[in-house]
């Protein structure tokens, strides 16, 4: 996604998945709950970037009301999330709720290509890598830390695009 691919979803479809058969596995339910969710998400991204190949869907930012729309569409998701998780008495139910309700978030504005959604990735990703080093998932650890790392490297392609994008429509950043 970080450089603007239809075919990236198609990747994240398959590295979700079998990241979500290996929760299943770990009995992270929270996670592999998450997983389904993005795998939905990531259908709705490939086909709107698939879809918008001819329109072309550019870089936005959101407005201080959609910042706010979405702040409270994450709390409301985190809450539902956390009421399962403690339910099904997963580990850690807090932490994997708010990476669970602020991530999805995220999906679905990286999805619509609002440039915000690095914003949002980089403390999930912070916070995963804690909860995945508390269960003792090293590798998943280190996943998590790439996956933070392209967020900040996302965030700087995609500013440099809207920057550009914003020049060429003579609207300065």
């Amino acid at each position: 996604m970080i450089f603007e691919k239809w075919y990236s979803w198609l990747f994240g479809i398959i590295a979700v998945s079998l990241y979500g058969f290996s929760c299943y596995h770990y009995k992270i339910y929270g996670e592999m709950f998450l997983q389904a969710i993005y795998v939905a998400i990531s259908v709705f991204g490939l086909y709107t970037w698939n879809k918008n190949l001819k329109k072309e869907l550019h870089i936005s930012k959101l407005e201080p009301k959609e910042w706010l729309f979405y702040l409270i569409v994450a709390v409301i998701l985190c809450a539902i999330t956390f009421l399962i998780l403690q339910a099904l008495q997963g580990e850690l139910p807090i932490l994997d709720a708010l990476t669970n309700g602020f991530a999805i978030v995220a999906t679905y504005l990286a999805a619509r290509k609002k440039i915000d959604n690095w914003l949002i990735w980089i403390p999930v990703n912070i916070v995963t890598i804690y909860m995945m080093l508390n269960r003792e998932m090293p590798f998943y650890a280190i996943l998590y830390l790439c996956y933070g790392l392209f967020a900040i490297v996302g965030f700087i392609q995609w500013k440099k695009n809207l920057v550009s994008q914003n020049e060429l429509n003579g609207r300065g950043a």
